[in-house]
């Protein structure tokens, strides 16, 4: 995969997205510590990681599955926009409802198959998978994204699971002292991984239709 950026820093970029997607409380490792201490039992913590990454990894897929369709079967240059504006609009969207989160009424008692249906509405509804957009416009080939994506959901089960099992160690007191607004930062985020692909509409998306 020739293009902007080389093979490498996207395989770095892909890990860094993904540790900041795991180390983010929203997408569901606060709540596996919350089980944890709720039931008493530290082995819950790792039994309820593993669902709610499935989620994030079904919810995540989802939407970078319905780009890659984009990318490979409809016109690239009109993909490449139509994908950057969403982003914007929906990176400004969150940013003046950043204070608002995916709500479960579940509560604390709910079942490992609950946990994977509400990571994934949490992921899918976050736009973590939005982010994924530059590998996929840059891609000459499905197969390209394939390592990228491995990466990143490696790195985002390892940042979840570290974390998580550090803040159940120090307790959510403590760690309440070092916690940042995630959620404005991502709507930024967002933001600025939509304006990046109008500026470089250029050099990205202009291979031919698969």
């Amino acid at each position: 995969m020739e293009g902007v950026f080389s093979y490498k820093s996207q395989m770095a970029a892909a890990a860094l997205l993904g540790a900041f997607h795991g180390i983010n409380p929203a997408m569901g490792w606060l709540f596996a510590v919350f089980l944890a201490i709720h039931r008493s039992q530290k082995r819950v913590l790792f039994y309820a990681i593993i669902p709610i990454a499935t989620g994030q990894i079904l919810g995540d897929g989802l939407v970078i599955a319905a780009q890659t369709f984009a990318r490979f079967h409809l016109p690239a240059g009109t993909v490449h926009l139509s994908i950057a504006a969403f982003i914007v609009i929906y990176g400004i969207y969150r940013l003046f409802r950043y204070y608002r989160h995916f709500k479960w009424a579940g509560g604390l008692n709910v079942g490992y198959g609950q946990l994977i249906l509400w990571s994934f509405l949490a992921s899918s509804t976050h736009g973590s998978g939005l982010l994924f957009a530059p590998f996929i416009l840059e891609a000459s080939s499905i197969m390209d994204l394939v390592p990228l994506w491995i990466v990143h959901e490696m790195v985002m089960l390892t940042s979840m699971t570290v974390i998580s099992l550090s803040v159940y160690h120090l307790g959510i007191a403590k760690f309440k002292k070092y916690l940042v607004n995630f959620e404005l930062v991502w709507a930024i985020l967002l933001i600025a991984v939509g304006v990046l692909l109008f500026v470089m509409g250029g050099g990205m998306g202009q291979e031919h239709i698969h």
